[in-house]
């Protein structure tokens, strides 16, 4: 047994209309009205978890292993302190 499709032509509203092109368009700047809100709330969340985490921690980095030929440390205006470098495997101050 086929079953059979009948291809019945049916009216459709043309979307150029402009009544139809009006309602989307009112729509559209609501939903878009509508979403600035949570949008802006969702932002100011995120930038003040990202201030909170940059200020909070301070300057401490936590590693389980470094590895490096020299080391410098530097004070609070950027100049070197102090500097180790390594030769023949010995940690040489310079």
């Amino acid at each position: 047994m086929h079953k059979r499709f009948v291809h019945q032509a049916f009216a459709v509203p043309s979307l150029t209309s402009t009544t139809i092109l009006a309602q989307l368009e009112t729509h559209l700047h609501r939903v878009e009205r509508q979403n600035r809100i949570p949008l802006a709330l969702l932002d100011a969340t995120i930038g003040l978890a990202l201030l909170g985490a940059t200020r909070g921690g301070g300057n401490v980095i936590t590693a389980d292993e470094v590895r490096t030929h020299r080391l410098s440390l530097i004070n609070d205006k950027g100049n070197v302190v102090q500097e180790w470098v390594v030769h023949g495997g010995w940690l040489v101050e310079q």
